[in-house]
């Protein structure tokens, strides 16, 4: 212990002199440029005589460039940096200058004369500088005489053309040099060729273009340990992470008249829905119904705030005789992590005691702490940027992962800390509970879910029962066609639409015996390979319910029998549970529920007891809200950090106005009417003034002049017990007549009468 005592003392001694040296260093090289530069005294002026000599008429160019080196060293990244870029830029444009000043006028003088004669004029350089031209110095006259040698005079002017290009191409961006090209040569030909159409990589590149920018703040910043910190460190010269992020290439953003096509992954997709007469072509949403991605410029301020910090917390933990290494830092979304290695001897709880010093000292508005980092030897300290960057559902839909853009129950969550997008698969997990204080972002999570899969699922491959207690936060969906009942909103009858569900569930069981599969994936594939006259595909079928503490109290043990029903047995049959709640608390989710409910999202809440009650884990009492998330999905050993996607109002309304649009909802029998549900009497339907159909169905008889319930069956997809009804209003009615035996029913209402009938009723 004496001897770590002592090693520990020398490590800081060694610091603190190497900072001292350093300012001393960089105070000497200022006092002495500006001695020099001013031309202080004997000394001052000895020094510019000698630079003049030098570097000739541009010699206080090398004053500013050694002012400003001081400055940086001694600064630090407190003051501009120069990358390694840039010195290079710098250093090029002045050899430029300076040859370029030593070309004699006289084309005849060769090098080697123009070097000489400035050698031979040495003396009246020092003896009397201002009779004598300074030129480009003798540096000048030395890369001249070389230059003139190797590439004669003409050569050397292309030399210094060439110095000045490469400077330009280190100081400015390549895709400015692009976008000027592509510029000049599209107005050059824009009267002689048409415009030609976009190549799939081109529209990814534009596609990825704030993707690319954002990644460059969002990316990790490796700290290596054995790498020497260099003055110049810019966010050019910042090593990689452990797991790079691809650069794609990025291309200016076109004027808006220029804009070309959107790419044919971008345009509506167009699926077959229903079969027979009633098929429908369905298009699901292009990606153009979702807002652009805002391009954003590169925030330095979330950066040297994170470099700040990071010193800061190095500094603080030493102050606590915690011994530390800064790993690395991930800039995310909405908050950095610092990777923190302490010494062998440190305790990880001693780390967690102090979360509150450490949140005091960085002046942060929270802090959590992940020790130890699952997989590494790290600690993991997380702070929020000084500026938060919204993640739009358009970014993550181009970066869906390539093995998974078949799977029709893939959701898109959000970003983690790293700048990846994460994605959960609904058919793997099974089942999702969230939870959350009130505006944490609960509401825009659940939208995120709805809208991943109305853009990318057809009604007849998902279904969705909504469950909205609130009456407010599923309103856009009333009328999509993906609804396999309406929007429930009483508690009473929510409970009876889960056992619905349950008896849904049994009987996709029943058929699955009879086909002689074992889950809904086997019987769909079976029944496109063979199909069968009296056997139709299945949907998956996915219940949300928005608000489960108003079920809970209305109707407690029935809604959490139906709900450990559903969990427990439904996966195979393709029917999945998205529970949210704001009040996580044992009442609400019970164990019966959270033991069935593997998955689950935490967003912000009040306290750590809450926490528990949702992860079984601390944490998200230290959460900042605004989709502000720790996802935990089935097989995951700890909760991983998002932010979560922002989805707006405007965008739920273009998405649920287009698919609406397009077909109406055609509810389950079941769904229709729930009073009989209690009894098992779960086929039981509502009078004609309820049924969505009826209208739809009156137009059909009327255009088609036939009645009869196997033809509504057929035509428009329902059970039995709901076309019997039907035909038996439109008999109420007037517009069809009675059963005549074996004869077909007549239709009283010719087609010219339709509308006198309208004004009639």
């Amino acid at each position: 212990m004496a001897k770590t005592k002592q090693k520990k003392k020398k490590s800081n001694k060694n610091t603190v002199d190497s900072e001292i040296l350093r300012y001393v260093i960089a105070l000497a090289a200022i006092t002495v440029t500006l001695i020099a530069a001013l031309q202080l005294g004997i000394v001052g002026q000895f020094l510019t005589t000698i630079t003049r000599y030098l570097f000739g008429t541009y010699y206080g160019v090398v004053y500013g460039l050694c002012l400003l080196g001081g400055l940086a060293v001694l600064f630090g990244q407190k003051f501009p940096v120069f990358s390694v870029k840039t010195l290079i830029a710098i250093g090029a444009v002045l050899v430029a200058m300076i040859l370029w000043s030593a070309i004699p006028q006289d084309p005849q003088l060769t090098g080697f004369k123009v070097f000489s004669e400035y050698l031979s004029h040495t003396g009246e350089h020092f003896s009397s500088p201002s009779t004598v031209a300074a030129q480009g110095g003798v540096l000048g006259a030395l890369l001249y005489s070389l230059s003139s040698l190797l590439f004669a005079r003409t050569g050397t002017v292309l030399v210094i053309f060439a110095l000045l290009a490469l400077a330009a191409l280190l100081m400015i961006k390549t895709e400015v040099y692009v976008s000027l090209w592509q510029s000049l040569t599209g107005a050059l030909h824009r009267e002689k060729k048409p415009k030609p159409k976009r190549s799939k990589r081109e529209t990814e590149s534009d596609s990825l273009e704030v993707a690319a920018e954002e990644r460059k703040v969002i990316g990790t910043v490796e700290l290596g340990k054995k790498k020497k910190k260099s003055i110049f460190l810019t966010p050019d010269d910042e090593p990689a992470a452990e797991e790079e992020l691809p650069s794609p290439v990025v291309k200016k953003e076109k004027k808006k008249e220029e804009k070309e096509k959107p790419a044919a992954e971008e345009l509506p997709k167009v699926v077959s829905v229903g079969s027979g007469a009633g098929a429908v072509n369905y298009k699901l949403p292009a990606l153009t119904m979702l807002d652009e991605i805002q391009a954003k410029s590169r925030s330095v301020l979330n950066q040297n705030a994170a470099s700040i910090k990071g010193k800061k917390l190095i500094e603080v933990l030493g102050n606590f005789g915690i011994n530390a290494q800064l790993v690395a830092t991930h800039i995310g979304p909405a908050v950095t992590k610092f990777e923190i290695r302490p010494d062998s001897n440190v305790k990880v709880s001693k780390i967690n005691a102090i979360s509150d010093n450490l949140k005091m000292e960085l002046a942060a508005r929270d802090i959590r702490i992940e020790a130890p980092i699952p997989g590494r030897n790290a600690v993991g300290i997380e702070i929020p940027n000084v500026e938060t960057t919204p993640v739009k559902m358009l970014e993550l839909m181009r970066q869906l992962p390539e093995d998974k853009k078949d799977k029709k129950l893939l959701l898109a969550l959000g970003k983690d800390l790293m700048g990846k997008g994460i994605f959960c698969q609904l058919d793997k997990m099974p089942h999702l509970l969230i939870a959350g204080a009130t505006g944490s972002g609960k509401s825009v999570c659940m939208n995120t879910i709805i809208t991943s899969l109305l853009m990318r699922t057809s009604p007849d491959e998902v279904k969705l029962l909504l469950v909205d207690p609130k009456k407010v936060e599923f309103t856009p969906y009333r009328e999509i066609p993906h609804l396999i009942g309406p929007v429930i909103s009483d508690g009473a009858e929510a409970a009876r639409a889960l056992k619905v569900i349950v008896m849904m569930m049994e009987n996709r069981y029943e058929v699955f015996a009879q086909v002689g599969v074992r889950n809904i994936a086997g019987y769909n594939e079976k029944i496109a390979k063979e199909p069968q006259p009296n056997l139709q595909p299945m949907p998956f079928i996915v219940v949300i319910i928005d608000e489960l503490a108003d079920l809970m109290a209305v109707a407690g043990k029935e809604v959490e029998m139906s709900i450990q029903r559903i969990t427990q047995l439904a996966r195979a049959a393709g029917i999945h549970l998205i529970v949210a709640t704001q009040r996580p608390s044992t009442d609400v989710i019970t164990g019966i529920i959270k033991a069935n409910i593997p998955s689950r999202i935490a967003f912000s809440v009040s306290s750590g007891i809450d926490s528990r009650t949702i992860l079984d884990h601390v944490g998200a009492e230290r959460l900042l809200g605004n989709g502000d998330m720790l996802y935990f999905p089935i097989g995951e050993p700890s909760p991983v950090r998002l932010q979560g996607v922002y989805v707006t109002d405007e965008e739920v309304k273009r998405i649920t106005d287009f698919v609406s649009a397009q077909m109406k909802p055609r509810y389950e029998d079941a769904f229709i009417r729930l009073e009989g549900v209690d009894n098992n009497e779960s086929t039981a339907v509502v009078s004609a003034q309820d049924d969505p159909l009826y209208e739809e169905v009156k137009d059909y008889v009327i255009e088609t002049q036939k009645a009869s319930t196997s033809l509504l069956q057929r035509r428009f997809g329902i059970g039995y017990n709901r076309a019997a009804r039907l035909i038996d209003v439109l008999e109420e009615r007037g517009i069809i007549g009675p059963v005549q035996g074996s004869k077909p029913r007549d239709v009283y209402i010719k087609k010219p009468d339709v509308q006198d009938d309208e004004e009639e009723n």
